[in-house]
């Protein structure tokens, strides 16, 4: 009696216990809305930790739970889905997810776990929508913490800072946003920007005040992401509007803001409920106030995720949405740090390592002409120019396509191949900084999974990671050069130069680097019969 009594008792517990649990574990959500990402990139000095931001805005969804009930927006918690939900920044997508708690520092108290994302555009829009030409019409709305005294820059500072070519005589700064933007495109990108704030469009009255100090914006200094990106984005609109400002002009918002925010410069979009409108937008303290930042900040703002991580973050030398090189430098001016607790001096830079090709393809300023497309069953040589060069009738990159896989799309596996050469002045310029000359591979996979690890201070990889010419000479344990001087270490030296072959045994290709005639390679695809390791070097 005693032991059946015991089960009754445990079939009791046990129902109980499934009940709670069903409570515990909601329902799943189905939500549709428009899809924004902010990437966090910290003081290249001082930050540490950055973070990638993901929220749906202006969403609707049938059976809303309480929790959502009279929202526009929520935060999505993409586990793993992180980088195929970049393919559909400030697109509208459906979203398949459990509503959870949220310890944002941004005050969101909740948030969905995202089991799923898709695009609700038929695909072929969806390509059209990444491709970027023309012009577009950007807006610095300078916005000054409640408790700042003072501010970085006149406005004139960031007009002149955009719109020309070359910097105007006298300026501070030795490159310009216009300059590397309308280069990188091959001219077939460029801005229009404008300044806000008091008084409105110029800034005749100077920086718009906002109604709380830096504490309210960013409570919190150098070490870690905390910045409520929307308030400062409501507020300043709010200001702006105020002032005569219709934003509803533009594509994009850069927020100036007066002093530090937290760890980090912010780039990506932002939506404005009061204007029904997605922006492309950025939020600079003021040492992200310069020409290198802002490539790397407006790049997001296009979409762009970074590249590399194949041994710490941030590590490829190759592209600006990675590590980020100067060619030069210049000190620009200087303000009064809150998170440093002192003056600290301002400077400008010209970016030295452009976008790399597969960024470039995907914003579409590649044209289809000046790629070469082959697969890992075939064989194909190609004369290859430098990336920096003006755009010809050359070859501008190799796609190599993997039998049997995905060659577009945001599960898309392939290879690609790009030149790469410096010193040529205004011929190479926004590559001048690259640390070698030769042919940089790709490993390109768009549902890539984030990548962590004892050297990596964030897990912000994208789509991208270059193929190391010199695999293993990075420190992973102790997470340095393992005494190696620069540039013999990590990606610094993943260039490819001729008599060099990378061998990919897993999908049955080989990539040689047959020869160089001054800016231009010649490279060799071809089907691998022979087992080698995967990313073996050979010589010709």
């Amino acid at each position: 009696m005693r032991r059946a009594g015991f089960l009754r008792i445990t079939g009791v517990v046990i129902l109980l216990a499934s009940v709670a649990l069903q409570a515990q574990q909601p329902n799943p959500q189905n939500l549709e809305g428009i899809l924004t990402i902010t990437w966090g990139d910290p003081h290249p000095d001082l930050g540490s930790g950055g973070q990638i931001l993901y929220a749906l805005e202006s969403f609707i969804g049938p059976n809303l739970p309480p929790q959502l009930a009279g929202r526009s927006r929520v935060r999505l918690q993409l586990t793993g889905l992180e980088n195929v939900a970049a393919h559909y920044f400030g697109k509208r997508v459906a979203v398949s997810g459990r509503v959870i708690s949220s310890q944002a520092a941004t005050g969101e108290s909740v948030a969905v776990a995202v089991d799923s994302i898709t695009p609700i555009q038929a695909p072929q829009r969806q390509a059209q929508a990444a491709a970027v030409f023309g012009t577009k019409k950007v807006i610095f709305l300078l916005l000054q913490f409640s408790d700042d005294i003072a501010v970085p820059h006149p406005p004139s500072f960031y007009t002149d800072l955009t719109n020309p070519d070359t910097p105007p005589g006298g300026s501070l700064f030795p490159a310009t946003i216009n300059g590397f933007f309308k280069k990188t495109s091959w001219n077939q990108f460029s801005w229009i920007g404008d300044v806000g704030g008091t008084g409105g469009l110029g800034a005749p009255g100077g920086w718009l005040v906002l109604p709380h100090p830096k504490s309210y914006y960013a409570n919190c200094g150098w070490s870690t992401a905390c910045a409520n990106l929307q308030a400062l984005a409501d507020d300043g609109t709010s200001l702006g509007r105020a002032a005569g400002i219709n934003f509803t002009n533009y594509d994009t918002i850069n927020f100036v803001i007066s002093n530090d925010l937290d760890c980090c410069a912010w780039g990506g979009g932002y939506y404005s409920s009061v204007d029904n409108k997605g922006y492309g937008a950025t939020w600079e303290p003021p040492w992200g106030q310069e020409t290198g930042v802002y490539s790397h900040e407006l790049g997001h703002s296009l979409g762009l995720p970074h590249s590399g991580w194949a041994y710490y973050a941030y590590d490829s030398p190759w592209d600006m949405m990675s590590g980020r090189q100067s060619a030069s430098s210049i000190a620009c001016g200087t303000y009064q740090s809150i998170n440093s607790g002192g003056t600290r001096t301002l400077y400008c830079t010209e970016p030295g390592d452009g976008y790399i090709a597969p960024h470039k393809a995907y914003l579409g300023w590649i044209p289809t002409a000046n790629i070469t497309v082959t697969n890992s069953g075939s064989t194909a040589t190609v004369s290859l120019e430098a990336d920096a060069l003006p755009l010809s009738s050359a070859m501008k990159m190799v796609t190599i396509c993997i039998t049997g896989l995905p060659c577009s799309g945001s599960s898309a596996h392939y290879f690609t191949v790009e030149a790469r050469v410096k010193g040529l002045g205004t011929t190479s310029q926004y590559d001048n900084a690259i640390p070698g000359e030769g042919v940089i591979i790709h490993d390109f996979l768009g549902n890539r999974s984030s990548i962590g690890g004892p050297c990596f201070f964030n897990s912000s990889s994208g789509w991208a990671i270059p193929v190391d010419s010199t695999p293993g000479d990075y420190d992973s344990v102790n997470c340095n050069s393992g005494g190696r001087n620069y540039p013999n270490y990590a990606l610094f030296n993943a260039q490819w130069s001729p008599g060099q072959t990378y061998t990919n045994s897993t999908y049955g290709f080989a990539i040689t680097v047959v020869s160089r005639t001054g800016s231009t390679f010649v490279v060799s695809i071809s089907q691998n019969s022979q087992k080698k390791r995967r990313g073996q070097i050979t010589s010709q």
